[in-house]
């Protein structure tokens, strides 16, 4: 009763240090650290947008490639025409082209002297050219939330157009009405614009940080702006990006009308990281292109000319189209992407520099090239990263640190003086929190363990008991007519009584462990005729659950010890041995001297043992899986008894990994006569 009342003092002083002193200190401490991480996270929200800006950047110089090629083919098909032998020299004169092509009166026609590759492209892009077929179109997001709402808005038949969260600008409307069906079919060319020709809409947006719009300032996809188109694009992709629930709203949408998702090939790891206190971000992987697949006589009504991508296997296929001067006539080409990949690359800007690497990635998520020095990256995990343009599908501009940590080392110079303050108080209350906590943890460590062991005892008690009763029963009802399937049901109920004993006999010891035990008296004993007994008495149950068991032992090996001690040291360490043994069956017992020492040594082929747990396994109720639903039974004790009662002995038990698969346990106790003395002092 007095332990008792000593340890609740104990716990109520524990109690009030903490709510004094340890409580406001560590939420002092904790209001610094937040401080601190905020100040971290505002540090790299900066640095990510400063390469954010070059990533747009980056973009936009691969915008302006693609306009050119876009303009100069555009120019080159003009001079072509309808004229077929011109196809031949056009590809001659101009290495971007791949295969060109004419399409007059519905027929595909490509030069003579295509052979596999003219034949390739006839089977790719004739059926879609011809009209036999469509072909995936790619589009942005945000120009089919603009379709969107011009059907949901007056006039439309959209049903949602009420749950848009942005003011409905009036005199927008009402200039709507007045321009009448001049401004209608003018917005419907715009659109069609953004579908086919997106690179000049890259071309006016890739350089813009896309922020986030909301409130009245929201634009208004609805009205008829004369705003730059790319302006329009810009601000509606900012609203979506900012109004999650829109955007889910609208991918949803676009899935109900046909359109497919694409899936980013990059996880931006500042993205990733931005916790939503700061800001609601969309889905970092989440790919801002779309894909529906449309008849090329649909795309001829809606433009005059285009890009259309392809991705299939081999990679990405540009497809370049421009309509000619007659009226059914359609002039063309597919790209060389090789030739197209280096323009790429020689229109980025400073690609290496010290703090970041620039690069565009492939449709696959590969780098355009390695530069040197950047072997070792993770291109798929870029700190920035962003789509280039519905025209490359799947394509990214991303920003790789050169040093991941260094981040990290400007936050740690940024929050010094915090953390120092923090220190200061933490020094204060450092020796006196620290002993209340362990002691708290420790206690609610032993309380959580006794509360698994006696359910792990309470389960292991219950299984040999079912199995003694269940066998019991039917000898006592005679159910079993077979003298030797009697015999058996006899020897497991010995096994497992003797198994219940060996439980009982843990249980007592470790009950009495602190204790001066008078029973305990040590004698002279054979320590090799001691390992030879119990393992003969083990070795029917071992055998029966298919063990082979061997042992290795001289005709005489003198100790002093207390035989009863040393038997359950050595039965704890085969069952042991028995628990954790899967599909190599083995147990070697080997015993011998080592100087002044005896040693025995049970060795397995079990699954060994973990470096992480190696050093607790001789713990008090410690077990590598303590749950009740766990393949292994046991209490966490046996090796926790065994290394005590070695120990009682002046000796230990080690553990080490075996050659081979499995673990070796060793018993090692003194064999001179100061056995007893050593004993007695540990």
């Amino acid at each position: 009763m007095a332990r008792m009342g000593q340890r609740r003092r104990r716990f109520s002083l524990a109690v009030v240090f903490v709510l004094a002193v340890l409580g406001p200190s560590v939420g002092l401490s904790l209001l610094a650290l937040r401080a601190a991480s905020r100040e971290a996270l505002f540090v790299e929200r900066r640095f990510e947008g400063s390469l954010l800006a070059e990533v747009n950047h980056a973009a936009t110089r691969i915008a302006e490639v693609l306009q050119v090629v876009m303009e100069d083919l555009a120019a080159e098909a003009e001079r072509i025409d309808s004229d077929v032998m011109a196809l031949a020299r056009w590809k001659k004169e101009e290495p971007l082209v791949g295969v060109p092509f004419l399409l007059q009166e519905g027929r595909v026609t490509i030069p003579e002297a295509e052979d596999d590759e003219g034949a390739t492209f006839l089977v790719t892009f004739g059926p879609f050219l011809e009209g036999r077929s469509n072909l995936p179109v790619y589009d942005d997001i945000a120009d089919v939330y603009r379709k969107q709402m011009r059907a949901d808005g007056p006039g439309g038949d959209g049903v949602s157009a009420g749950a848009v969260p942005f003011p409905y600008d009036t005199a927008a409307r009402r200039n709507d009405g007045e321009r009448g069906q001049e401004s209608a079919a003018h917005e419907e060319t715009e659109g069609s614009e953004s579908l086919l020709d997106p690179a000049k809409e890259s071309l006016s947006t890739a350089g813009k940080t896309e922020a986030p719009v909301s409130g009245a300032f929201a634009p208004d996809p609805r009205a008829k702006m004369a705003a730059p188109k790319g302006l329009v694009q810009q601000l509606v992709s900012g609203f979506l990006k900012s109004d999650a629930a829109v955007e889910e709203d609208t991918y949803q949408k676009a899935v109900r009308e046909g359109f497919q998702m694409l899936e980013r090939n990059v996880l931006p790891q500042a993205a990733l990281q931005a916790p939503a206190l700061f800001m609601e971000r969309a889905s970092p992987v989440r790919s801002k292109t779309v894909v529906q697949g449309r008849l090329f006589a649909d795309l001829r009504r809606e433009g005059r000319s285009g890009i259309l991508p392809r991705l299939s296997d081999e990679g990405l296929e540009l497809l370049f189209w421009t309509q000619g001067r007659e009226k059914d006539g359609v002039t063309g080409c597919t790209l060389d992407m090789p030739l197209l990949r280096e323009r790429f690359v020689a229109a980025l800007p400073e690609i290496l520099s010290d703090v970041r690497v620039l690069m565009v990635l492939n449709e696959a998520g590969e780098p355009l090239f390695v530069p040197p020095g950047a072997g070792g990256l993770e291109w798929k995990k870029p700190f920035v990263a962003r789509e280039i343009s519905s025209l490359l599908p799947r394509w990214e501009v991303g920003a790789w640190l050169v040093d991941p940590g260094m981040i990290a080392s400007l936050v740690r110079t940024t929050n010094l003086a915090v953390w120092l303050l923090v220190a200061v108080l933490l020094v204060t209350v450092a020796t006196g929190g620290t002993v209340v906590l362990r002691t708290l943890s420790a206690e609610m460590r032993l309380a959580r363990q006794k509360t698994t062991f006696v359910a792990n005892v309470s389960h292991e008690l219950k299984t040999p008991l079912t199995s003694i009763r269940l066998f019991a029963e039917m000898l006592l009802q005679h159910r079993q007519p077979d003298e030797a399937r009697r015999d058996d049901y006899l020897r497991t109920m010995v096994s497992e009584a003797e198994r219940l004993s060996r439980l009982v006999d843990n249980v007592l010891t470790f009950s009495r462990r602190d204790a001066d035990n008078p029973d305990c008296i040590k004698e002279r004993l054979n320590l090799a005729d001691l390992v030879r007994e119990t393992v003969e008495q083990l070795r029917p149950h071992l055998v029966l659950h298919g063990f082979s068991l061997r042992v290795e032992a001289p005709e005489m090996l003198p100790v002093q010890g207390h035989a009863e001690g040393l038997r359950q040291v050595l039965m704890n360490l085969l069952s042991n041995a028995e628990k954790y043994s899967e599909d190599r069956r083995e147990v070697t017992v080997i015993v011998c001297s080592e100087g002044d020492e005896a040693v025995v040594e049970v060795a397995d082929r079990g699954i060994g043992v973990p470096p992480s747990q190696a050093a607790r396994i001789f713990e008090e109720f410690y077990r590598g899986d303590d749950s009740l639903t766990s393949t292994r039974r046991g209490t966490g004790l046996e090796l926790s008894i065994a290394r005590h009662i070695a120990r009682k002995h002046g000796g230990d038990v080690t553990f080490r990994p075996r050659d081979g698969g499995g673990s070796v346990f060793s018993l090692r106790i003194p064999t001179g006569d100061d056995a007893t003395r050593k004993g007695a002092g540990a």
